[in-house]
């Protein structure tokens, strides 16, 4: 039964409150799964036929708020609230209600608080007060995770006489961080812009990258816990350079489950990592390769499970304050180089053989060897494998196992590697369509095919054939592959990559789906990553087509500047957007390429730089791994060594895929 705190516990009738109009009223959510639409204006519309789904974190870490507001003040004094359910568990389980008081929120006690509601339509009311604004603080469902609440409607009702409506006092709401007011902010339109730093000429780029590394050094290592490590923090506030105790919200298209809120996450650090080798060999300064070292010795030595897999990627990563890892589903985030095999390698070969053999964990069908893009880091599968596990095989994950496997084939000569390279290949061209030839985005359940997920694979696939010295049937793929690829209706002139298309159609003719050129969320669909991959596929197979579409949307960006620094734009924009002008004056030595790459290079400083940090995106007020700040750092680095320090090589950068 629901329980009102405090105030009526019986329903309010029809006699009792009337319906207050609110076509002229607005509604605002603060966390919803339509990325970054904050308006949610059709649950006071009247309409049960559609509905609002907020966000997957955990609303007992921080509520979700829906804020109504008024054209005028009004007297309230209730509500009725229409839920639903979803998989037999209701999406509203305890909520607070409270007014707002001119220019701050009625804290001190709440207008209606609601704890174990059960009811799909669940009512509230209280005495009258007069305010423009009214906030449901929703706190928990009644799923497991404590997230996505579900609203169909909300009904807002006021006296059905004329009795006096007192009028709300401010005061702080007990419990409230700073995150959840800064949530509220931004769902409400204000435009939140936090101090950067002009580029200094003088300087150069390579200065603001090397002041993002010394500042890691010395002040971003892992200094929490009973165990210090010289591991990097993949949370920071910018301004104490220490891991926040309050969270910040998520970004938009950002997932809880995948942030790294209280640890390090190697993943993360990858092409930061690279970047500490890269300064070195540029500057001579031998402390930043000691620091990739001391990181990478750390790790090998204390976090490898007893899968053999590493505690990184999409979703895990090695907790500071428990010493363990943080989530316990492994999932490679990216597509590591090479080169970074061979640095672990040289410090610890049986951690990199072990991860690689932990990926059988992935393998739900040792037959067929059919895979799971996740996998559980601590407990190995039973072997022979139980009946029925499921399985999300996305083609650019195997392409990720084939790499590692590669490598380790060419480091170990032991057979079994390529064997398993060969089976996961296998498996992924055995659900090809027949029209097409191409395999699905996901086999048996997934009615179309990803083109940028097929061109992840392609350049992995050609990444292994390079480490294998020689294997035609990868490097024939890779470029079968590619092929279809490059016959897709792409609109470089607009900034769209076509990101998927039906099964059952050939690709050269089909609609589909399409990448967004500024906007980068959790699954892909980022024209910039898609458009570097295209020219990785071009180093490997000399293809022009694949150069000439790349150049077509660098020709896009060179017209079109990211959005202002209050939207949230997150720093793996512009790396991704800098790293295309980069390579793209390393393979042509054209200067409109190279004048461009200095142009992003010095809005994203001017935007993300602040206090010898990078923070993750604009508009936010952290440095934050997940938002890849270290593969901007990188390709920084990069454009140095291509301008200045020709004679050093640092690789491309081909990690966001």
């Amino acid at each position: 039964m629901t329980a009102l705190l405090g105030l009526l516990s019986l329903p309010f009738t029809a006699a009792d409150l009337v319906k207050i109009d609110c076509s002229r009223a607005a509604a605002y959510a603060t966390h919803t799964t339509d990325a970054d639409e904050y308006h949610v204006r059709h649950i006071i519309d009247g309409d049960l036929a559609n509905h609002w789904v907020g966000e997957g974190h955990p609303l007992t870490w921080q509520p979700t708020n829906v804020i109504i507001v008024f054209p005028e003040p009004v007297a309230i004094a209730g509500v009725a609230i229409t839920s639903e359910t979803l998989r037999d568990v209701l999406a509203l389980r305890d909520f607070e209600i409270y007014a707002w008081a001119g220019d701050a929120w009625a804290g001190a006690t709440p207008l209606a608080a609601v704890k174990d509601n059960r009811d799909l339509r669940v009512t509230a009311a209280w005495p009258p007060v007069r305010t423009s604004r009214l906030r449901i603080r929703i706190t928990d469902t009644w799923r497991a995770d404590h997230a996505f609440p579900r609203l169909r409607e909300v009904e807002v009702y006021g006296p059905a006489r004329a009795d006096a409506a007192a009028a709300p006092r401010a005061a702080p709401l007990p419990g409230e961080k700073e995150s959840e007011r800064l949530t509220i902010r931004r769902a409400m339109g204000e435009k939140i812009v936090y101090p950067g730093e002009p580029y200094d000429p003088a300087k150069g780029y390579l200065h603001y990258a090397r002041a993002c590394l010394d500042t890691l050094i010395a002040e971003g290592t892992d200094r929490y816990g009973p165990v210090p490590s010289p591991m990097f923090a993949s949370l920071l506030d910018m301004e104490t350079h220490a891991i926040p105790d309050d969270a910040p919200p998520n970004v938009p298209g950002q997932r809880s489950g995948d942030r790294t809120l209280r640890g390090g996450n190697l993943f993360h650090d990858v092409m930061l990592l690279g970047a500490c080798d890269a300064v070195t060999a540029l500057t001579g300064d031998p402390k930043y390769r000691r620091a990739a070292t001391a990181y990478l010795e750390f790790f090998a030595a204390h976090c490898p499970q007893r899968t053999g897999l590493f505690p990184w990627g999409e979703h895990a990563h090695w907790d500071f304050f428990a010493e363990k890892p943080g989530h316990a589903t492994h999932e490679f985030l990216g597509g590591v180089p090479a080169s970074f095999w061979e640095r672990l390698w040289t410090i610890d070969a049986r951690a990199v053989a072990g991860e690689g053999e932990g990926l059988l964990n992935h393998v739900v069908d040792l037959g067929t060897f059919a895979y799971d893009r996740h996998a559980d880091i601590g407990a190995p599968l039973p072997s022979p494998r139980p009946a029925g596990l499921g399985f999300m095989d996305f083609p650019r994950h195997g392409g990720f196992y084939i790499h590692l496997w590669s490598f380790l084939a060419a480091r170990t000569g032991d057979a079994k590697y390529r064997d398993w390279s060969d089976r996961a290949l296998d498996h992924i061209m055995r659900a090809r369509d027949p029209v097409s030839g191409l395999p699905p985005a996901c086999s048996g359940r997934d009615g179309t095919v990803s083109l940028e997920t097929l061109l992840s694979l392609a350049v992995s696939l050609g990444e292994s054939a390079r480490l294998l010295g020689e294997q035609e049937r990868f490097e024939r793929t890779a470029r079968d592959f590619l092929d279809a690829i490059l016959s897709a209706r792409h609109d470089p002139a607009a900034g769209r990559f076509m990101t998927s298309v039906p099964r059952g159609g050939r690709v050269a003719t089909a609609g589909g789906d399409w990448s967004d050129p500024y906007r980068c969320v959790y699954g892909g669909g980022f024209t910039a990553d898609n458009a570097v991959l295209l020219l990785a596929a071009h180093r490997m197979t000399g293809d022009a087509r694949a150069l000439a579409l790349a150049e077509g949307f660098a020709s896009f960006y060179a017209a079109h500047e990211p959005p202002p620094p209050h939207e949230i734009v997150r720093a793996h924009v512009y790396a991704s957007i800098l790293g295309l002008f980069v390579d793209l004056y390393d393979l042509t030595r054209k200067p409109a390429h190279l004048e461009q790459a200095e142009r992003h290079a010095r809005l994203a400083i001017g935007r993300l730089y602040h206090r010898g940090l990078f923070r993750g995106a604009t508009s936010v007020n952290c440095y934050e791994g997940d938002l890849m700040p270290g593969s901007l750092v990188y390709n920084l680095v990069r454009l140095h060594a291509v301008t200045a320090a020709p004679d050093v090589v640092v690789e491309p950068n081909y990690f966001n895929r």
